[in-house]
């Protein structure tokens, strides 16, 4: 029986060991990072390059925004104190300016507020009096030494009574110079604009914790913030042109430029904020308004290359140089998305090189 055998498992071992390499094997020499890819083997075929150059690049894109209102150009006006409206002075639409009346306050803790004001500024006139009186007489030798000290000290206080009575007032725009005791507290407008928001009720009792009554914005210039993936962050830096398309005017463009690029990541999305300043004269973006936005990058002579040449190893991309012997080598390159079907290279290859463009994946197999 095993004299049967034997020769079955030779046959079998010689059969393995006679089968030719495949022609592709054959064809392509590996050694590290450089291939050599035998003269006449169809691979050649599949294989196409490109000599490297500078083309003039604009980086384009489209990503989704929100309108939203320019920083420091919308006020949320609320109480600061606990009371019932005694008066609403503006309507929904009204321009403003700064420090326009928009509603009166009835409000015990404005009336306390006002009687310290009032009662700070009579004692600091008295003590800043007595305190010169002191001085007069320290001055001509009539007046004591210690009484002069007691009365510059008790001035001193009065003073700094008086400043913080005015900036409690102060803190609620209130002008010092035309309030008047037992009178209503005046809420004016902190900016120039529009009123956007007027939820004022006459005679309806409001807490200080209350929301907003008013809303104030100047929407002559908005805010587009835009949501930028991560493989674009490269392409937006502030001073760039941006395009704005709304659903309502799809064929209508709002230029803009890029305000702000944000330097954290959302780290859900893995975007970044990108803020678009846009005229907005004619109040065709409305607040909280989604958009298209359009990206287009400062004009630069780029290397720009079809996608196909790069291969990705890990978190790596490279691509093949060819060498003046017709050898090709692996190198790792730094690129970024340039449109579709294109890359532009940031780091790795220089003007004049040779790159393959089409044909890595018969390299890899």
């Amino acid at each position: 029986m095993y004299k049967y055998i034997l020769p079955v498992v030779m046959m079998l071992a010689v059969a393995c060991s006679s089968t030719p390499e495949t022609k592709e094997n054959a064809d392509i020499v590996r050694s590290g990072d450089t291939i050599t890819v035998k003269s006449g083997s169809p691979v050649t075929k599949q294989l196409e390059f490109t000599t490297v150059g500078l083309q003039n690049y604009s980086a384009e894109f489209r990503t989704v925004g929100e309108v939203s209102p320019v920083s420091g150009r919308i006020a949320e006006i609320s109480v600061p104190f606990a009371g019932s409206i005694a008066k609403c002075d503006v309507r929904l639409g009204q321009k403003v300016q700064a420090g326009t009346p928009l509603f009166e306050l009835n409000s015990s803790d404005y009336y306390e507020a006002t009687k310290m004001y009032f009662a700070a500024r009579s004692n600091n006139e008295v003590s800043r009096q007595r305190y010169m009186r002191q001085s007069e007489l320290s001055q001509n030798g009539v007046g004591a030494q210690r009484e002069l000290e007691q009365a510059r000290s008790e001035a001193h206080i009065a003073e700094q009574e008086m400043q913080q009575a005015v900036a409690i007032l102060r803190m609620f725009n209130t002008d010092t110079a035309s309030i008047r005791m037992g009178e209503p507290m005046k809420v004016v407008s902190p900016i120039a604009g529009e009123v956007l928001k007027c939820n004022v009720t006459i005679g309806g009792y409001v807490k200080e914790d209350a929301e907003p009554l008013v809303t104030v914005a100047d929407l002559s210039q908005i805010w587009v913030k835009a949501f930028v993936k991560e493989r674009y962050f490269g392409m937006v830096k502030e001073g760039d042109v941006a395009e704005v398309h709304i659903p309502s005017a799809p064929d209508t463009k709002y230029r803009g430029t890029i305000h702000y690029v944000s330097q954290m990541v959302d780290t859900e999305s893995r975007s970044l904020e990108v803020i678009v300043a846009c005229d907005n004269s004619n109040r065709n973006l409305k607040l909280g308004m989604f958009c298209d936005v359009m990206f287009f990058g400062t004009p630069s002579e780029s290397i720009i290359l079809p996608a196909s040449a790069i291969m990705q190893e890990r978190d790596s991309d490279y691509l093949y140089v060819r060498l003046a012997d017709g050898r090709l080598v692996a190198r790792k390159v730094v690129s970024e998305a340039a449109g579709t079907g294109f890359v532009r290279i940031l780091d790795g290859l220089a003007v004049g090189e040779t790159v393959m463009t089409k044909g890595g994946i018969f390299l890899n197999m």
